[in-house]
């Protein structure tokens, strides 16, 4: 039977209702009372760390749950983590890249839309297939940080949240899911990625806090965005765009001279991702306000999802990568399966 790690970090998925009272589960033995069939399915121990909601989630989280997993990692089959849902793709994310490609073993996120213990929820079957996840992708040598939900196991780092209430609430746009969880089993597709023990397995757990992130919108002051540039205080500018990389460009609404002024004035470097869903911010693109962008110095972030763009930056510029040029090479190089590279 594989020994896996239950990390417990808040989130809906570990809360049960009594006396019309929401409660955090506690112990092994809450949850198995709960859902029996997990001790049939792996040899369990259960690690609380946090029962933050998952709204107060911060780099500082991220870095905790990477450094507990590389401390235990060898101890264990697999990890699986129960955690909130409105910041899960960003941990998944972060993960990932933290944990990085020498990783040996799986590492599976999840949560749920309904505490467990009340009617019609997801806590139960989104728990018991996740841990059954990580236990074929034990025996299969599967080795990556990946997101359980619903009837899907998608790769972490490609991961994002399409809704609020529905029980198919996470999707991978840009990339196909790594499992599918039916009735006859949970079938992972041959592109999962495996361990690899020529790569040895180090930690990269930081985050740099500096970074800040504009959702571009009809009609938006790029004088705005200027006083938090000098300010001295951002050090990386995401700009999340109207299209493929297209960045308003005319009159006062221009935000060119914004990027140049901001990487050769303030030093800080700029990408330009898309808002989205299966987007790609591409340097090939030729449309004119998407080119201008790149030629005032902003960086385009390929296919990767606007969670990933975020995550990945504040961790390359927590490494020291802060200009430019060595930021247009490692924003797109493919780290751990989340950018697609030609």
């Amino acid at each position: 039977m594989k020994k896996v790690l239950l990390i417990g970090y808040g989130g809906t998925i570990f809360m049960r209702i009594e006396n019309n009272v929401v409660k955090a589960l506690k112990n092994t033995e809450e949850i198995v009372k709960l859902i029996p069939n997990l001790s049939d399915v792996a040899d369990i121990e259960l690690a609380i760390l946090s029962a933050v909601d998952s709204t107060n989630v911060t780099p500082y989280d991220w870095t905790k749950i990477a450094t507990y997993i590389a401390k235990r990692h060898d101890e264990f089959d697999g990890f699986l983590i129960a955690h909130g849902t409105n910041t899960m793709s960003y941990t998944a994310s972060a993960l990932a890249l933290a944990l990085g490609p020498g990783l040996k073993k799986p590492v599976i996120i999840t949560g749920s839309q309904l505490p467990l213990g009340v009617k019609r929820t997801d806590a139960q079957f989104n728990l018991e297939n996740a841990l059954h996840a990580v236990v074929k992708a034990a025996e299969l040598g599967i080795a990556e940080v990946m997101l359980s939900f619903c009837d899907v196991v998608l790769r972490g780092s490609r991961t994002v949240k399409i809704s609020e209430s529905a029980f198919h609430a996470f999707d991978s746009p840009a990339y196909l899911p790594i499992a599918h969880i039916q009735s006859t089993g949970i079938h992972f597709n041959n592109y999962a990625r495996r361990y690899d023990e020529s790569i040895d397995f180090k930690v990269v757990p930081q985050f740099d806090l500096g970074v800040l992130t504009i959702d571009l919108v009809p009609g938006q002051l790029p004088t705005l965005i200027e006083i938090v540039l000098e300010s001295g205080r951002c050090r990386g500018l995401i700009l999340k765009s109207h299209g493929a990389g297209s960045v308003p460009n005319v009159t006062d609404f221009s935000f060119i001279r914004l990027i140049r002024d901001a990487v050769s004035i303030h030093r800080v470097p700029v990408m330009v991702s898309t808002k989205f869903m299966g987007g790609n911010a591409s340097k090939d693109v030729n449309d004119e306000p998407a080119v201008e962008a790149i030629e005032a110095g902003a960086i385009h972030t390929a296919d990767m999802t606007d969670v990933m763009v975020e995550t990945k930056l504040m961790w390359l510029l927590a490494q020291g990568y802060r200009d430019t040029a060595s930021l247009r090479k490692l924003m797109t190089k493919d780290f751990v399966g989340e950018v697609t590279t030609r």
